[in-house]
């Protein structure tokens, strides 16, 4: 399968009984995944295919532009992490004026018109829908059956007691709890780019560096982590310690944050080069960045976070 704009190109493209996952999936998290991997299962049961439904801007971007949410993934991750958990198809529709004045009542029957061959939804448990938020799992079930729609409504899963949501992940990154965002998310939480060609200073502090421009909607903190390396096209990993935020120090007045890699293990020469893609996991987070008095103090504190950095390694 593949990725769809519309949900009428989905209904257009296959007469395979489809199982429809509903919802935002910012992050794709263990609570969505629950919901995804019971779409799947319901459609092997079936002989049909498991479809996300979702859309690539949140819908308060529509409704409520000044209280919309930073998003964790954009639409193209997140697309491609719905498609490598085993979805067979993802649908990123444009939530617009037509979508958000759908009835609660007819929402189940707006969708079976745009897809004929759909024969369940699956959902979390707080999942809403309909004109004004007004439908719940509860009608969702009642308006699915009465047009022969199975429904299913997964429970959240849970983490220090309270639901996984990607509004908790979102708190959690921006207050440098790498820990517990990567808990929540059931992934390592990873930063992917293409390697920016550096001035060389890290070289020249005898810590050379690896330069990847990272600047999403919801930013990890400003800081030092520690996690694993890898390029576009290994499957091997190396440990690295890495700073994430401005180079206050170094560079005034910077307004892009960038990641610099300094890798931890042996690596070949051509590790890193210029134009590159590299993905790096956040695993630990070892300091917020900070400002220093001189190059020196910055160097000193590099060599500590170095020492850092190879103790954590040792409990991952």
């Amino acid at each position: 399968m593949e990725v769809f704009t519309s949900i009428e190109d989905l209904g257009r493209s296959t007469d395979q009984p489809v199982y429809l996952a509903l919802g935002m999936f910012d992050g794709v998290h263990r609570g969505h995944e629950a919901v995804l991997h019971q779409a799947q299962q319901s459609a092997r049961e079936n002989g049909g295919i498991a479809v996300a439904f979702t859309f690539p801007e949140h819908p308060a971007s529509y409704l409520r532009p000044e209280e919309k949410p930073s998003l964790l993934m954009n639409k193209d991750e997140k697309a491609k992490r719905l498609l490598e958990i085993g979805m067979e198809g993802v649908v990123l529709r444009t939530f617009d004026r037509e979508f958000a004045d759908v009835q609660a009542r007819h929402f189940a029957s707006f969708l079976i018109a745009r897809v004929p061959s759909l024969t369940g939804l699956c959902v979390g448990q707080n999942f809403r829908f309909g004109k004004g938020r007004t439908g719940n799992d509860t009608a969702l079930k009642e308006y699915g059956e009465e047009v022969g729609l199975s429904v299913d409504v997964i429970k959240s899963e849970l983490f220090s007691s309270l639901p996984v949501s990607s509004s908790r992940i979102r708190e959690a990154l921006m207050a440098g709890k790498v820990s517990d965002v990567n808990d929540m998310l059931g992934w390592k939480y990873t930063i992917s780019g293409e390697v920016l060609k550096g001035k060389g200073m890290g070289k020249e502090f005898g810590f050379p560096t690896i330069n990847i421009p990272w600047c999403p909607e919801a930013r990890p903190a400003y800081g030092v982590y520690l996690g694993r390396v890898k390029n576009g096209s290994s499957e091997e990993t190396k440990y690295a310690v890495a700073n994430y935020g401005l180079r206050p120090t170094v560079e005034e007045g910077a307004t892009q944050p960038l990641l610099e890699v300094h890798v931890l293990d042996p690596i070949e020469e051509e590790f890193g080069s210029a134009g590159q893609q590299l993905s790096m996991t956040l695993e630990s987070f070892l300091r917020p960045e900070q400002k220093f008095d001189s190059v020196d103090k910055l160097k000193s504190q590099i060599e500590y976070d170095l020492l850092k950095a190879e103790d954590c390694r040792t409990r991952l």
